[in-house]
C-alpha cells in the first residue's frame, strides 16, 4: 500500500463523507484517480463499509473479559456474538482470552449480562472481569476527544 492510499483512508477514517473531489485537492490528484483509488480498497475489503457512528449519552458501556479454562470457547463467543447488547468481542492474545464490549440502556441489564454468561458456561470460565465505563476519555470513532478543560 503506497503512502496515497494510506492518505486516502486517514481521510476517510477521519471524515467518511468527504467528497472524491475534495479528497483529491487536498492530496493533489484528480477526482477519478482518488475514486479508482477507493474502489480498489473496497474491492480488496481494506475499506468494508461507511457507516454513522452515534454516540449516546443515555447508554452504559461495560468492558467484559474472559478467561477460559481451555481453548474451546466457540459455543461463549457464538452466545456473546447472538446478543443485542454485545458491540465488540475479539480473541485476544495471551492463553484462551475474549474480550467484549456490551452497551445498554441501563447497567442491571449489563449485570443480568454478566450473570447469564458466568452461569451459562461456568464450567468453561476460569475467570469472568466486569468494568463499566466511568467516563469515555477519547472514542475517535464516537467523535469524543478528551476536554482538558473540563
Amino acid at each position: 500500500m503506497d503512502e496515497t492510499n494510506k492518505d486516502i483512508l486517514r481521510i476517510l477514517r477521519d471524515n467518511g463523507r468527504m467528497s472524491f473531489t475534495d479528497i483529491g485537492k487536498e492530496l493533489g490528484i484528480s477526482r477519478v484517480a482518488v475514486m479508482k483509488r477507493v474502489k480498489k480498497l473496497e474491492e480488496e475489503g481494506i475499506i468494508r463499509g461507511y457507516k454513522a457512528v452515534i454516540y449516546r449519552k443515555d447508554r452504559v458501556k461495560m468492558l467484559m473479559e474472559i478467561t477460559t479454562v481451555d481453548d474451546d470457547y466457540e459455543d461463549i463467543l457464538e452466545y456473546l456474538n447472538r446478543t443485542g447488547y454485545v458491540t465488540e468481542l475479539y480473541i485476544m492474545t495471551g492463553k484462551n482470552r475474549i474480550h467484549a464490549t456490551a452497551v445498554a440502556p441501563d447497567v442491571s441489564e449489563l449485570k443480568y449480562l454478566a450473570k447469564m454468561v458466568n452461569k451459562t458456561f461456568a464450567d468453561k470460565i476460569k475467570t469472568i472481569a466486569c468494568h463499566g465505563v466511568k467516563e469515555i476519555v477519547k472514542d475517535k470513532f464516537g467523535g469524543i476527544e478528551y476536554d482538558k478543560n473540563r
